[in-house]
């Protein structure tokens, strides 16, 4: 892998592997919100721009607003994503995760996992 796929911020890291999707890691104890989602955009933007399914790690009391979740739930805000597949791991996440399905509805194909490998399992259809 080369280093022009990998990048990493204050909250959350990014690695694209081999053109098949992208791993987001979310650091512990952080928020992904706006201004992530568009640092997310312009390196992916600088990544070339592929379309790819999104693996997304969640750190230990990682966090989103509602009206993030709202904003991230549309297609166009979100260009670069294929398909979500969310790694969390406390009933807290698991609590938001159910609101972001059942209340705001994703446009795009979004599930939750305990395990990375469930998760990587499920994102290959879309690879």
């Amino acid at each position: 892998m080369s280093l022009s796929n990998t990048a990493s911020f204050k909250n959350f890291s990014l690695i694209k592997h081999e053109n098949q999707f992208y791993e987001i890691d979310v650091f512990a104890n952080s928020e992904f919100g706006f201004t992530e989602l568009r640092q997310l955009i312009e390196v992916q933007k600088e990544m070339g721009s592929d379309k790819l399914p999104v693996l997304v790690i969640c750190g230990e009391y990682t966090t989103s607003d509602i009206s993030f979740l709202r904003h991230l739930s549309k297609n166009g805000n979100d260009p670069y994503s294929k398909a979500d597949a969310f790694v969390i791991q406390s009933i807290a996440q698991k609590l938001v995760a159910n609101f972001y399905i059942k209340m705001v509805s994703p446009e795009r194909p979004t599930k939750f996992f305990t395990a990375k490998e469930e998760a990587l399992k499920w994102l290959g259809q879309y690879m």
